[in-house]
């Protein structure tokens, strides 16, 4: 009985086998294990946790796809698509800038399939460190402002930027500018800014265009000149001569249309009366309420210059002499007496310098006269810095015309 149920056992175990066995040839006939290849698109994550290094990527030359080997049953390959397969570069295992390969891991393989290879199985990667440097920025102004109004003072905020990139590109910049235009201003102006970066060969690193701006204040101030009052008349025989202010020109502010409508500014008055000396005196300039100085103190030094009179000689030829109002009927003959008549000239010798005999136009009055010997006051033209010495008296014989 024992031996009977003995090969019973065993020919069942052999049945079993062999059915299993036929199975898998008839699913080896019908459903294959084969191999496929899927081109992935390749996916980059964790970028985050490099900016967080402080590292960048310095060339970003990755793969698009890679090409994904799945091996298993046909029907189960052939129903694969390639977005159901996960290629990833994972920048969290970048340790420092001198990691330069990463391998490409494979995620969410379909089930019922096995993973056989990945092309390429990784990337090389170049890194670099970003750094941060502080730049001082200069102000440069450009155009011309109005009239006489001129810059007297530029601030901005801040007065440093701070520049984030990588080494490379830190140690290549050399200076930072921003530029404001000034075209036409007469009033203190606030404007925004933006910073130019610049290399050390003076080129515009384009990559920072509009990435920095300043705030800037443009401090504005009129130029007028100064003028000095002076008030009297010099001791006799000298003349007031030329007055110097130092300075001359100041700077002012205000409000804006009170200063516009400012040619110039007055000293104090300063009296000169019966000097005979030049003197430097210490004066202030008037201001205007609601007008202020600009680095400049309200005093100023005036320098009157007092000049003594100098004396010149000039020689009148009689014929040179006009005969104001004689008679035009030929009736009488006029002689002037001597032929040669000396005059002084008072005044700057610059001013006598000026003029000579021909300038003087000298000429006497006869209206009235008829014959005889007479004396008259001999009149010339001067400018009114000019004076005669004294008065000179011409003799002028009149006589009937015989012929």
């Amino acid at each position: 009985m024992n031996d009977l149920l003995k090969r019973d056992s065993t020919v069942k175990i052999i049945s079993i086998l062999f059915a299993v066995f036929l199975w898998f040839f008839v699913l080896d006939s019908t459903n294959p294990i084969i191999s496929s290849d899927f081109n992935v698109p390749l996916r980059v994550e964790n970028e985050d946790m490099l900016k967080s290094k402080d590292i960048v990527i310095k060339d970003v030359n990755f793969p698009r796809t890679v090409t994904v080997s799945l091996k298993g049953r046909e029907d189960k390959v052939k129903r694969i698509n390639s977005s159901e397969i996960d290629a990833v570069i994972d920048l969290s295992k970048v340790s420092d800038v001198s990691t330069g390969f990463l391998y490409v891991e494979i995620y969410k393989i379909p089930a019922g399939v096995s993973f056989e290879s990945v092309s390429p199985r990784g990337v090389n990667i170049k890194l670099e460190k970003i750094g941060a440097n502080p730049y001082p920025v200069e102000i440069v102004t450009t155009g011309e402002t109005k009239g006489n109004y001129k810059v007297v003072g530029v601030s901005i905020s801040p007065k440093t930027i701070s520049i984030e990139a990588t080494d490379s590109v830190i140690n290549t910049i050399a200076q930072v500018k921003a530029f404001a235009d000034i075209t036409d201003i007469k009033s203190d102006t606030s404007m925004k800014l933006i910073c130019k970066v610049y290399d050390k060969d003076g080129n515009e690193m384009l990559e920072f265009d509009n990435k920095y701006s300043v705030e800037a204040k443009i401090e504005i101030a009129k130029e007028v000149p100064v003028i000095p009052v002076v008030k009297g008349k010099p001791a006799k025989d000298y003349v007031d001569g030329i007055h110097k202010v130092s300075p001359d020109k100041v700077l002012i502010s205000g409000n804006p249309s009170l200063v516009d409508s400012i040619d110039n500014l007055k000293t104090e008055t300063i009296d000169i009366e019966n000097f005979n000396a030049s003197i430097t005196k210490v004066t202030d300039v008037i201001l205007p309420e609601g007008i202020n100085l600009i680095n400049s103190q309200k005093s100023v030094s005036v320098r009157v210059e007092i000049v003594p009179l100098s004396v010149k000689t000039y020689k009148i030829r009689a014929e040179n002499i006009l005969l104001e109002n004689e008679v035009s009927d030929g009736t009488l003959t006029y002689k002037i007496k001597p032929d040669e008549i000396e005059i002084e000239v008072k005044g700057t010798m610059e001013e006598l310098d000026k003029i000579d005999e021909t300038n003087l136009k000298p000429s006497i009055d006869l209206r009235g006269l008829r014959e005889g010997t007479y004396k008259r006051m001999l009149k010339v033209v001067l400018p009114s810095t000019l004076k005669l010495s004294e008065d000179v008296e011409v003799e002028i014989e009149i006589n009937k015309n015989e012929e």
